[in-house]
């Protein structure tokens, strides 16, 4: 299995559009039959900061995951509301 983090500041007025492309990349991700969870969280004591964690079945599964349009767009949206580049870390399990 592999484990996917990720994490993402934005403005505050900026915090419903990464709610809105956060849950829609949850759903389309959970979709794949290749996955095994993925959720999406707001800091509580850090608003406006996100934190995602994803499990994969395989590298294959991933592979097939950031091929996606919908997964190219979410990363490209992210991207350009985040205070900093996004942060994403991948391992084996």
């Amino acid at each position: 299995m592999i484990v996917i983090t990720g994490s993402a500041k934005v403005r505050s007025q900026d915090r419903e559009t990464m709610l809105g492309i956060g849950t829609e990349q949850v759903r389309n991700s959970r979709a794949e039959a290749g996955c095994v969870s993925y959720h999406f969280y707001e800091d509580v004591l850090e608003p406006n900061s996100f934190f995602f964690y994803e499990e994969w079945k395989d590298q294959a599964a991933v592979d097939f995951h950031f091929r996606q349009a919908y997964c190219l767009a979410f990363i490209a949206k992210a991207r350009a509301i985040a205070i900093e580049e996004p942060k994403i870390a991948m391992r084996a399990v």
